[in-house]
């Protein structure tokens, strides 16, 4: 309840001001003006497009290994090495901007004084231009720090430090039987952000189902409530027709939290800023101010979500070596995505938005299982394509999939991947928003949406599995690509085709050694050097396994997503095992 001294204060001054109790406890009541919402109504063409991932994944790995050899030699010859060649050129491509501009601008925002940048305006971030792109910053070096602006999203007439310091954060912790340990490693990164005192709340979001949850948030509370502006828990019962994960479960927290600060503190939506994050997120000590500094000095914040480095490196030595590989590919691959102009980067796993844009987009919906690319997508269409991703490139760390033993880690990885692939279901939604919105939204940005997303979830999902069998399995049904063409045949020129993924490989292990040695070497629960150097040195053979790694946990994964959700489009949430650590 609200203090009637604390009445008369500021709202942020009278919610800082007030005893533990009022800043800490159990939410239970959503704003009374929200409702859950859900994506797929079962019509006749959401059914359809379900159908279309696995159809496209089977007619083409169907063309590569029987039918295109018989039909063309010469075509499936061509097919097969120009989808070798787009392999490669994606691998370079992403290591380049992650080795040449990634790892510069890691350097840069982690050197950077968030706070001090925000109090002086004689200061700006060296590529907050180039971050902020295509508008640049709202706060110019060399202008007045206080200025009206109106971009169409907010109205500006306060001073660059007055905006900054008006924020507050949120940082929504879905779980869902959790160990304590990983909970804890999470929250002590949160209670050492530099503003954690002032300007942080945690929410853990919990399950009704998981009956050990009230004592270990009591547990959490006695530890580090006082450390944090606040610290409050929800408990998700759910309801018929809602699918079981972080997307219902964090849609009803932020219901609650945005009745608890908003309706009975009085914030304003505009000054709180939403962080949803996993059970196992390592954040970077300055990862908050520099999101809110990022926030103020964005032309049209309510169109953005922002996304950070996400890497995978804190367990990167206990978890099985094909795990492994795939979470270092990843890890550097991402860095590359989030850096390139080129890319059209989604958010993942953890990411950041203003309660505004929660709001008016109406939260997150309970009918999903991936529910980061979903999000944005939803975010996308209500802003009628004028949505995107600011990147913030500080490392945020995630633990790989580590597990009691060898096959029960690699398990569970599949089903991660699994469960990332499901995400192909969104092309559906794609399709079927554009139908409701095709005035409102330009086709051009809908077709550059869905073949961005469609890419992922088909084409580079499929990349090695079609490869591998289109060069081995051709030649059996049609021997004439034993000698075709040119003399040499089919799998010695896919061999030649090959050669320049040694380049990209290449490029992936230096970021890799790179980041682990100087970017993140120094940071809390990252074990990322734990392995001897000589070792380390040594296990670089370990990338000899990539092509299985990616069978495994890209195309096998993705094509058995593909045909699941083709026959039965409900998938069932397994959670990814965490091994719980002693916090140091």
């Amino acid at each position: 309840m609200v203090d009637e001294d604390s009445q008369s204060l500021p709202h942020n001054e009278a919610f800082s001001t007030s005893p533990m109790t009022a800043r800490s406890g159990f939410l239970d009541t959503p704003s009374s003006d929200s409702k859950a919402e859900f994506a797929y109504s079962g019509g006749s063409l959401e059914r359809l497009v379900f159908i279309i991932p696995a159809f496209f994944s089977i007619l083409m790995i169907s063309f590569v290994t029987f039918w295109g050899a018989r039909l063309s030699p010469t075509l499936t010859v061509a097919f097969i090495c120009c989808y070798i060649s787009y392999g490669w050129v994606k691998g370079i491509h992403s290591a380049l901007f992650a080795l040449f501009v990634g790892i510069p601008r890691c350097h840069a925002y982690k050197k950077a004084n968030w706070q001090e940048l925000a109090k002086r305006a004689d200061l700006q971030s060296p590529i907050l231009e180039r971050t902020l792109r295509p508008h640049g910053s709202m706060f110019k070096l060399g202008q007045s720090d206080l200025r009206t602006s109106s971009t169409g999203a907010r109205k500006v007439n306060e001073g660059l430090t007055a905006s900054f310091d008006s924020i507050v954060h949120v940082c929504v912790i879905p779980t869902y039987k959790e160990p304590l340990g990983t909970l804890r490693k999470t929250i002590n990164t949160l209670r050492f952000q530099s503003c954690a005192r002032e300007k942080l709340i945690v929410c853990i979001a919990t399950e009704s189902r998981d009956r050990d949850s009230p004592e270990k948030v009591r547990a959490l509370l006695a530890e580090f409530g006082d450390s944090l502006l606040g610290f409050f828990y929800t408990s998700h019962v759910l309801t018929p027709g809602e699918a079981v994960g972080k997307s219902s479960n964090t849609a009803w927290a932020v219901r609650c939290v945005k009745h608890t600060l908003v309706n009975v503190w009085g914030f304003a939506e505009e000054d709180v800023l939403l962080t949803i994050c996993d059970a196992d997120t390592y954040f970077d000590p300055q990862f908050m101010d520099c999101l809110a500094y990022h926030h103020v000095q964005d032309p049209t914040p309510y169109n953005t979500t922002y996304q950070g480095a996400e890497c995978f490196f804190p367990n990167i030595w206990a978890v099985p070596i094909i795990v492994r590989i795939k979470a270092l590919i990843d890890s550097v691959g991402f860095l590359g995505q989030l850096s390139s102009p080129f890319s059209h980067p989604f958010p993942f796993a953890i990411y950041s938005q203003s309660l505004r844009t929660a709001v008016e987009c109406g939260y997150w919906d309970v009918d999903i299982i991936p529910e980061d690319w979903h999000h944005f997508l939803k975010c996308w269409f209500r802003r009628n394509g004028n949505f995107r991703v600011v990147p913030i490139f500080l490392f945020m760390g995630n633990d790989a999939i580590e597990d009691d033993n060898w096959l029960a880690a690699n398990r569970a990885r599949y089903m991660q991947a699994k469960r990332h692939a499901w995400g192909a279901i969104d092309l559906a939604y794609i399709v079927c928003q554009y139908v409701k919105k095709m005035d409102s939204v330009p086709f051009r940005k809908v077709y550059k949406l869905f073949a961005h997303a469609a890419e992922h979830h088909i084409s580079w999902t499929l990349y090695w599995i079609t490869v591998m069998l289109g060069s081995l399995v051709s030649t059996l049904v049609n021997p004439e690509l034993e000698t075709f063409p040119f003399g040499i045949g089919l799998r010695k020129l896919a061999v030649l085709c090959f050669i320049p993924m040694m380049f990209a490989t290449t490029m992936f292990m230096i970021g890799d050694f790179y980041i682990r040695f100087f970017l993140v070497n120094d940071r809390s629960h990252f074990e990322a050097n734990a392995a001897p150097l000589w070792w380390q040195v040594l296990s670089q053979i370990q990338w000899l396994l990539m092509p299985v790694a990616d069978l495994f946990f890209g195309s096998l994964a993705g094509l058995d997503a593909q045909l699941h959700m083709a026959f039965q489009p409900t998938m069932k949430y397994e959670v990814s095992t965490k091994v719980a650590k002693v916090v140091k």
